[in-house]
């Protein structure tokens, strides 16, 4: 299993590629925009006048086949062209991003031969980047700091405690651990510390969040961003236990064709922390009402038995 599976999985099945594996239509999944996903800010979701510019009103690629273009505003606009023409080169010619088509986003790279695209047949238009099981992401040097990776799958903690914040941390025990570049990405690194006290709320607490496979492509969008319909309070939920978090990660398959789940391990700052137990919540969930107390640090991966 490779980080990319998991990472693919993280952004509601887009491709991730290797930086020397993209293509000039990819897009760079580095550290900024991993923090945003786990921020709450949102990312391409809201429509703008730029989404729904007016589509030119005839396009000549030179041909024997017309198709359609059709915009967010419905606005359509035809196309002459032949079934071998690019989708890059329409989408030049259009001044679009990306072109959607049976419900799926078309590669550049490809031609409309490839999709069985034919006479008369409508193609979507966007104008914007979204975020698609057809997308493709490149890893950029900036995201994934592997000097810190840490392979827990042969460790038993068993009568052993360890502590994060002044909190028990519950190490990552069966799982393989993927580190994120965080180093020198905020005001200063004492977060990270590992003294286990508390050192007035500057080493902070370990906690994991498991998102099941439907929303991950809300939380790309929308971020690690409080519910308003939680039992126990208004917050982003997550917890020390690493298994408890599990119970809410689903499967998803490496390029081995084994399954995997992948799990979310986060730095929250201790004064933050909400405990549903206060409201008669089990004991090890935890809820954050602000997303700026919550950091990524890692990717745990573990092969379903």
């Amino acid at each position: 299993m490779s980080i990319k599976n998991a990472l693919s999985a993280l952004l509601g099945g887009c491709l991730v590629v290797d930086k020397k594996d993209s293509h000039d239509y990819s897009k760079k999944l580095d550290f900024n925009l991993y923090s945003k996903i786990c921020s709450g800010e949102k990312i391409s979701q809201n429509y703008s006048k730029e989404e729904t510019k007016d589509l030119p009103d005839y396009i000549n690629l030179g041909g024997s086949m017309t198709i359609i273009l059709s915009n967010l505003k419905g606005e359509k606009s035809s196309v002459l062209c032949s079934k071998y023409t690019r989708i890059k080169d329409i989408l030049e010619a259009s001044g679009g991003y990306s072109l959607k088509y049976a419900g799926q986003i078309l590669k550049q790279y490809r031609t409309l031969n490839d999709y069985d695209i034919e006479e008369g047949d409508i193609l979507i238009l966007r104008n914007k980047i979204y975020v698609g099981g057809g997308d493709e992401f490149y890893i950029d040097d900036d995201l994934l700091d592997p000097s810190y990776d840490y392979d827990f799958r042969g460790i038993n903690d068993e009568n052993q405690k360890f502590y994060r914040g002044g909190l028990e941390y519950k190490r990552t025990c069966g799982w393989k651990r993927y580190a994120l570049k965080v180093n020198g990405k905020y005001e200063n690194d004492t977060w990270l510390g590992s003294t286990g006290k508390t050192n007035g709320d500057s080493e902070w607490a370990v906690s994991y969040h498991g998102t099941m496979k439907d929303y991950y492509n809300s939380i790309y969008n929308n971020g690690y961003r409080p519910g308003h319909n939680n039992k126990y309070g208004v917050g982003i939920y997550c917890t020390p236990n690493i298994e408890t978090a599990a119970g809410y990660a689903t499967e998803f398959y490496g390029d081995d064709g084994k399954k995997y789940k992948l799990v979310l391990q986060n730095r929250v700052r201790p004064s933050a922390i909400k405990k549903a137990a206060d409201k008669g919540g089990p004991s090890d969930y935890w809820y954050i009402e602000d997303g700026k107390d919550i950091r990524p640090y890692s990717i745990c991966v573990r092969e379903c038995k």
